[in-house]
């Protein structure tokens, strides 16, 4: 008797859980759908509190002048890119006023990806309003990273 109560408090405890982790998941399906919805056809730059934008498939930020654009290309599944992502994200809050700040999945972008000749990630592609693009491939350290955007901002 002891023994069927035991898996009967089982079972309802498993029910319950299951039942929770569906409602989450009816919630996050939801949310992504808003999210996607939501996509425009260029990502407005962030404010300095989220100073990083995300590119979605099919946008293309472009430079303006006196507002230089920054994309970090880098994968979910690439370490040096997870090394990297912190340092660029507190990087970009510091220079919110001096350039737009945006970072691209690889593997969601491959079309602006290949406009610009990102072969190895993680990879800074700094756009300037006339003039050719500066590219710096691999993951930096915050003060090699404030060195590459004050020599090419």
């Amino acid at each position: 008797m002891k023994l069927l109560h035991i898996l009967s408090m089982a079972a309802v405890v498993a029910l319950v859980s299951c039942q929770s982790k569906t409602e989450s998941s009816a919630e996050a399906t939801a949310d992504a759908a808003d999210s996607a919805a939501a996509v425009t056809e260029a990502p407005a730059p962030a404010e300095a509190a989220d100073a990083v934008a995300v590119i979605k498939p099919g946008e293309d930020p472009k430079a303006e002048a006196g507002k230089p654009v920054v994309i970090d290309f880098s994968a979910v599944w690439c370490g040096p890119c997870q090394q990297f992502k912190p340092v660029f994200h507190k990087v970009a809050g510091e220079y919110a006023s001096k350039a737009a700040f945006y970072t691209a999945d690889l593997d969601e972008c491959t079309e602006l990806a290949s406009k610009y000749n990102v072969t190895s990630i993680p990879c800074i592609i700094i756009l300037k309003e006339g003039a050719e693009p500066v590219s710096q491939v691999g993951a930096m350290d915050e003060a090699q990273f404030k060195a590459l955007l004050d020599k090419s901002l």
